[in-house]
């Protein structure tokens, strides 16, 4: 099948892991029965797909879902990141209980031998929200907004990227930092007095030798003077993994695709993520086919074709 979907899930955020010429797809997915799709959120569990080409795909059991019992991540399981260290996957991710759902995050930790069974660390999250952070009632909208864990490795250290947002409201990029990916130490926020919103599902990636910040964001988000006001994913010129990165020229590199990941395969820099108009009934519940990117003479990401 073309384009990642599925008969009875609807399928949205994604994060990809190439092994043996491979590409696997791990997306939040939630059960079309429920009828509205605005549910989804706090039904979301995590499915998984393979492909050969980055079009043609077989789905494979569900990689991950809610804790059983009292637990951080009782509720659903939202979007994360996976990489492998010695001989194992370690899969980082949100979740959200039963108590306050959308309305507080904090990231869990599983690890697989295989990329297709997954097991827990631990039933506490590994990481929650603190100052500088914005907190449980005291952001804009009162939510805790503290997911979307992005992890790689750089100058000897573990780093994970986190969507947040700052004690004046505005989004930003929260980063932590560990020596095993085990015990995490929160830092100070990457970015300050943003001018957006939020700033979702981040990651840096390297692409001819530049670095890049992609995340998500919609038209209602942006108030930066001179940024095009779309509904889905940008990309921020960046001086290394950890910034500084040139928000002035933040652009606009997929409209109506939404949270969007990068991944190179095969050769190939390609950008995956879900349709959505932002408007209501624009959300598609499939994963685009994948979209080529390349660096511009400009030194910006822009669609090939």
């Amino acid at each position: 099948m073309h384009m990642i979907s599925r008969e009875h899930e609807w399928i949205w955020d994604s994060w990809y892991v190439v092994e043996d010429e491979t590409l696997h797809a791990f997306y939040l997915m939630a059960p079309k029965s429920l009828g509205n799709p605005d549910l989804r959120h706090i039904n979301a569990r995590v499915g998984h797909s393979i492909s050969h080409d980055g079009y043609s795909w077989i789905h494979l059991p569900e990689a991950l879902g809610p804790t059983l019992g009292e637990s951080f991540d009782n509720q659903a399981i939202w979007t994360g990141s996976i990489v492998k260290h010695n001989n194992n996957w370690h899969m980082f991710y949100t979740g959200i209980n039963t108590s306050t759902k959308e309305r507080q995050q904090a990231l869990g930790h599983a690890v697989s031998d295989d990329l297709t069974t997954w097991k827990r660390v631990s039933d506490s999250p590994i990481l929650s929200a603190a100052a500088p952070y914005a907190l449980l009632g005291n952001d804009r909208d009162g939510a805790e907004h503290f997911r979307d864990p992005w992890v790689f490795f750089h100058d000897d250290f573990w780093h994970m990227l986190i969507t947040a947002s700052d004690e004046d409201g505005w989004g930003t990029v929260a980063h932590a930092t560990s020596p095993d990916l085990e015990t995490w130490q929160l830092k100070e926020p990457l970015i300050a007095d943003s001018q957006f919103r939020q700033c979702e599902v981040t990651e840096t990636i390297q692409i001819d030798g530049e670095w890049f910040l992609f995340f998500c964001m919609g038209p209602r988000d942006v108030e930066r003077p001179g940024i095009a006001q779309g509904f889905g994913t940008y990309c921020v010129p960046a001086a290394g993994p950890l910034g500084p990165f040139d928000l002035d020229r933040t652009t606009l590199v997929a409209d109506e695709i939404y949270a969007a990941r990068v991944v190179e395969f095969k050769g190939e820099w390609l950008l995956l993520g879900f349709g959505d108009t932002g408007n209501p009934g624009g959300f598609t519940g499939v994963i685009c086919d994948p979209i080529k990117l390349e660096r511009s003479s400009e030194g910006l990401i822009h669609r090939i074709g």
